[in-house]
């Protein structure tokens, strides 16, 4: 009897073929995993401007706010409450430094993001007929609840947080 060792050609093919399977697979998963990766840091930098945003009303006061609403504005407001600011283009830049590999330049990513803030009524206004930063009539508001909306498009779709804040 002649027994041959080794892989024939058939056999070779074939764990070539499932090879190239696995790594296609890996590579869509890669990819999906870092789309994931940058919608998750897209929605992140989304808080981060929210919060920036109230946290400025809230140090400069809405009377400042209420000077330039038309001009900064083009578009209806998306929602039917009192908008107190927009802004359709604020940018945020980040990018994300790989673990293992130093040397490469990692994820880089520019995000253009669409404020708006709209004043809520009802039980979150409060006021007092004396003066203050936030509006000059004469019952003034010392306590006003506000909502920032922020969307962006990640893609095809339209992504969107809302924030809500009590301004004092």
């Amino acid at each position: 009897m002649n027994r041959k060792s080794g892989f024939g050609l058939i056999e070779v093919m074939i764990a070539a073929v499932v090879l190239a399977f696995l790594i296609v697979g890996l590579n869509i998963l890669q990819k999906g995993n870092r789309e994931a990766i940058l919608r998750v840091r897209a929605r992140d930098a989304a808080n981060f401007v929210a919060q920036h945003v109230l946290d400025s009303i809230s140090s400069m006061g809405m009377k400042a706010m209420e000077k330039n609403i038309k001009a900064n504005c083009p578009n209806p407001p998306s929602k039917p409450l009192e908008r107190i600011y927009c802004d359709p283009s604020y940018v945020y830049y980040f990018e994300g430094k790989p673990q293992l590999d130093k040397k490469t330049s990692g994820i880089k990513m520019r995000v253009e993001y669409t404020v708006e803030v709209f004043a809520l009524g009802g039980d979150t206004e409060r006021k007092s007929n004396e003066y203050t930063f936030f509006r000059g009539d004469n019952n003034n508001v010392y306590s006003q609840g506000l909502e920032a909306l922020v969307s962006w498009k990640h893609n095809a779709s339209k992504q969107s947080i809302s924030m809500a804040k009590v301004v004092k």
